[in-house]
């Protein structure tokens, strides 16, 4: 019999985990395992809110058989989040609970800890998570976040060196001051710097200020993108020369899941990244890139790259795709299905592990 999966996830398809590791991930199922899903996010009209009472109704009362309960990153003490609590209160076999970042460190824990005490298991994207979390359930998996599949490769050397970032630059502006920038004020050879994610206009300002001295420097700081043109992101990240991932050693980046760095290695861009958390399982020193501990690291290995001739780039290209299979949908699945496979013996949290709106 296929498995049902309920998937009721924090927030909605501007997330890029709900997409990730929610609608892609059950699409992903249902054509290659055959599972049916409802998946659920919370938006506030008439028909949603209808639609998330009946299917609550179906899970107290007609819960299908051989079904999974999956809540994604819930945190919040609101409605949406506290009927979440009651449906794991009344059906606590089965179900799972999905994070992929620290949200205790950014919100009220309760609600967290609620749900990684009382789900039978905790899928978690990083090992930092995973540490945490056996705190609270004996039972967790780490299952890196997956990259899409996509034909968006780097083929050839783009007219100027560019070196490019795509997140949430809030999250990031500390790490970027104190490690990337300086090293980019001292190189003296032309380049392009992209920053995708850049969202407010004082934070434009305040970058360009950061590089009023430094002519050498293009900026590209796009201001509209449609983070859900998943083929328009890939697109422009194939164009650059390298991805780059500066982090400070804080315990939110410790727990990331490392996703920007791999959707660069998809597109099979060389990366330069902070030895932080995750960055340290993907990045094969010398290989698809290098770790970068300081500024001074960062320079030295950007002029690398710049220096570096075609015919030995091309290699750091192949190394950057051959690790895609680490982070791939197939991966992903494999991993989920045999945590959920309630008739394994409970040792997940050791021997597991991978190298409809409202």
């Amino acid at each position: 019999m296929n498995k049902h999966i309920y998937f009721f996830a924090h927030y909605n398809l501007d997330c890029p985990s709900v997409r990730y590791r929610g609608k892609y991930f059950l699409e992903e199922l249902k054509q290659k395992k055959g599972y049916t899903y409802s998946f659920v996010f919370p938006e506030y009209s008439f028909q949603n809110i209808l639609n998330f009472i009946l299917i609550i109704f179906e899970v107290l009362f007609f819960r299908k058989k051989n079904s999974i309960l999956v809540f994604q990153k819930i945190y919040s003490n609101k409605i949406y989040a506290n009927i979440l609590k009651i449906l794991v209160w009344f059906h606590p076999e089965n179900t799972c609970y999905d994070i992929d970042d620290a949200e205790y460190l950014r919100f009220s824990p309760s609600t967290i800890h609620y749900f990684m005490k009382n789900c039978s298991i905790v899928m978690v994207g990083s090992e930092a998570l995973k540490k945490y979390t056996l705190k609270y359930n004996s039972n967790v998996v780490i299952n890196t976040s997956p990259v899409l599949c996509h034909d968006f490769k780097k083929e050839k050397k783009p007219e100027i060196f560019t070196i490019g970032w795509l997140g949430y630059f809030n999250a990031h502006q500390d790490s970027f001051k104190e490690i990337l920038f300086p090293a980019l004020k001292k190189l003296r050879i032309p380049l392009k710097l992209v920053l995708m994610g850049v969202r407010f206009d004082f934070q434009r300002e305040w970058i360009q200020k950061q590089f009023e001295h430094s002519p050498h420097i293009q900026l590209d700081i796009p201001k509209q993108i449609n983070w859900k043109n998943e083929n328009e992101i890939y697109n422009k990240i194939s164009e650059w020369s390298i991805g780059v991932s500066p982090l400070l050693p804080t315990a939110f980046n410790e727990a990331r899941s490392a996703f920007k760095l791999k959707q660069y290695l998809s597109c099979g861009l060389p990366v330069l990244a902070s030895p932080v958390g995750e960055n340290l399982r993907f990045v094969k020193c010398g290989k698809n890139g290098y770790w970068c501990s300081s500024s001074d690291f960062f320079y030295d290995k950007i002029l690398y790259f710049y220096c570096l001739e075609e015919k030995l780039a091309k290699n750091y290209t192949r190394s950057a795709l051959n690790t895609q299979p680490e982070f791939s949908y197939e991966n992903f699945i494999e991993v989920f299905e045999r945590a959920t496979d309630w008739t394994i013996p409970v040792l997940i949290g050791h021997s597991i592990e991978n190298n409809v709106k409202i």
